[in-house]
């Protein structure tokens, strides 16, 4: 008989706010001797609450009756059986362990893990089919909630912006939160509002204990940020400014790990009917869930592993107006670690890095005559494309900045600009020197590094998209960054093959090495083959995917066992699946395909072919 046990476990940040555990282990342990079950399982959760240390933790691990994995919203669920188990419905001690908590903000130094105990828990068991089932919600109360996440570092700022006399709630304005230094103030970090004027910061201890000589010198003259806030829209215009002795007021001062809080502006914002511009996906995948494009994340696209290459698309919601006036975006990009933590060097996306791009489609009523079948005239609008009849061209300013198209009147000579959502085609060659690997000296059967040049790997960069009303010339506010996505674009130089048999060399800059010969004919030139066959190979990326060799001829197709993969390679001499004795007197063909886990967003490259003849005599 089976028992079922489901939940949901949250935290509380503050009373307004809360989180829900996800991505958690909860720990199911039986009752021990040295137990008063029956205390334990009437007590308030609010009293067994207790984090443990390792020894704790250690000491309870033979009582483990079972343990599972929360989901993005806290939710667990246990399957507990009479027999598996030996479990009969018994109470049991509820803990929670987390290699890290909700929201982190990640660091350089992972967090040691931690683990706590929440209660011992009778559950109410109701009969249900093939067993019996019960549930169970429980949020964390903030006071040990809040100390428990001071143990990762993590501190957070939760909060809502009203309006101060009617207390109406505001969003989709940004909230900036400053924390008060001794020589300068240090930026938090910045949210928008949601509906509802909610918003919320995370931040690390870091980023207040920073200094100008950091990381040499991290110092906070008291025990937590001291905290003002700016209030501004997407634009940056601000709608509320506190003064940085704000912080140093004793409601302000010294803030916890977890600080609750309200602002209030003297009017509400316009209202605009126009979406809010943002940049949210490269090509077809949607950074925030098909690229591992959080840190500590690979940047690699999710599911298929596969890095980035030649021109990408950055499309999102491309928006005419910000804050009801003409707006202008550019792309910024700049290179971090290779887990995509550290972003340095943000550089602007200049006008000669971008590809021809249609952002959208111009249209006009105009029918030429009465009756006209087609009214409607239409033409492409594009990013450094080129005019004409069919196409129009929006502009750059003198800082990069492309101008959305404004024209709004289908039925005027103006006629009407509806965007698709594209915003740049990004040569992405041109955001770093990639550069070339010499494979001079590389043969087929060995490893692409035999010519002293060392496999190539990915580049990882950060982009982001910035948004200003036209006639700004501030650097614009953030509409969406990809925090991190790898990238590769070298290219391979002197790649010969089969010198042995109709010979030729890649043209400089192929994509990726694969090298196919056969021993016999190295040796024998142009001999026929009787009773041996070894076939040589080698494939190379540093995102190297299926490698695959097969052989057409009589009987065939043939078969072959490749040597295991190493780290971006595979080769050496491949095993035939065939007696070759056994071959008809008859030409034969063996084909290497490799394959690269690269995409540009939209395709993926064809896998790359090499051939070669022999003939069985």
């Amino acid at each position: 008989m089976a028992y079922v046990f489901k939940g949901r476990l949250c935290g509380l940040i503050c009373a307004e706010c809360r989180e829900a555990l996800s991505d958690v282990t909860v720990r199911l342990y039986r009752s021990r001797d040295d137990q008063n079950v029956t205390a334990l399982a009437v007590a308030n959760p609010k009293e067994t609450l207790k984090l443990l240390s390792d020894e704790e933790v250690k000491a309870k691990a033979g009582s483990l009756l079972a343990e599972t994995k929360t989901d993005a919203d806290g939710n667990f669920s246990f399957t507990l059986d009479e027999k598996k188990q030996k479990y009969g419905g018994q109470a049991f001690e509820v803990d929670v362990y987390c290699a890290t908590v909700p929201h982190r903000k990640p660091s350089p130094k992972a967090p040691e893990p931690r683990q706590f105990s929440v209660t011992t828990l009778q559950p109410m068991w109701r009969q249900a089919e093939g067993g019996f089932a019960a549930a169970w919600d429980y949020c964390i109360p903030h006071r040990f909630w809040c100390h428990f996440r001071s143990h990762f570092g993590a501190w957070t700022i939760c909060g809502r912006v009203r309006v101060c006399d009617s207390g109406a709630a505001v969003g989709g304005v940004r909230v900036r939160a400053f924390d008060v230094d001794w020589l300068q103030d240090d930026d938090l970090g910045s949210a928008v509002t949601d509906g509802s004027g909610h918003f919320r910061i995370d931040y690390a201890t870091a980023d207040f204990k920073r200094t100008i000589f950091s990381p040499a010198i991290n110092i906070e003259l008291f025990g937590g940020p001291d905290l003002y806030f700016r209030v501004e829209t997407l634009s940056g215009t601000a709608l509320l400014v506190e003064p940085s002795s704000r912080g140093r007021q004793p409601d302000r001062e010294n803030a916890g790990h977890c600080f609750c809080v309200e602002l209030c502006l003297t009017e509400q914002p316009p209202v605009t009917t126009d979406p809010l511009p943002v940049f949210t996906a490269v090509g077809g995948y949607q950074y925030l869930t098909g690229i591992n494009s959080t840190p500590p994340g690979n940047g690699l696209t999710v599911g298929d592993s596969r890095a980035f290459f030649s021109t990408l698309r950055l499309n999102g919601i491309l928006s005419k107006k910000l804050n009801g006036n003409p707006m202008e975006y550019r792309f910024e990009v700049a290179t971090t670690d290779p887990d995509g933590q550290n972003p340095v060097g943000w550089t602007v996306v200049a006008p000669g890095q971008i590809a021809r791009t249609e952002i959208g489609i111009w249209e006009h009523y105009a029918p030429a005559f009465p009756g006209d079948p087609n009214p409607i005239k239409t033409k492409v609008y594009t990013v450094n494309g080129t005019a004409g009849p069919n196409e129009l061209v929006a502009s750059f300013t003198a800082d990069g900045f492309v101008k959305v198209p404004q024209e709004s009147n289908v039925f005027g000579a103006e006629g009407f600009f509806q965007p698709n959502g594209n915003m740049i085609a990004l040569i992405s060659p041109s955001i770093a020197a990639f550069g070339s690997v010499n494979q001079a000296g590389v043969v087929a059967g060995g490893s692409s590094t035999a010519g002293g040049q060392p496999l190539a790997n990915d580049r990882h960069f950060a982009i982001r998209m910035k948004v200003r009303e036209q006639g700004d010339v501030g650097t614009g506010s953030d509409a969406g960054i990809c925090q991190h996505i790898a990238i590769d674009n070298t290219g391979y130089d002197n790649v010969q093959h089969h010198p042995s048999w109709a010979g030729f060399t890649d043209p400089p800059g192929v994509i990726g090495v694969r090298l196919l010969d056969i021993l016999e004919l190295q040796l024998n030139g142009c001999a026929q083959i009787t009773n041996t066959l070894n076939v040589l190979f080698t494939a190379a990326h540093p995102n190297l995917g299926a490698v695959s060799l097969s052989m057409t001829g009589p009987g065939g197709p043939y078969g072959f066992t490749l040597p295991a993969a190493v780290a971006g390679e595979q080769f050496g001499t491949a095993t035939p699946g065939f007696n070759v004795g056994n071959l008809q007197p008859c030409a034969y063909i063996v084909t290497l395909e490799v394959q690269l886990l690269l995409t540009t967003g939209d395709g993926v490259p064809s896998d790359l072919f090499d051939q070669i003849a022999f003939c069985k005599h």
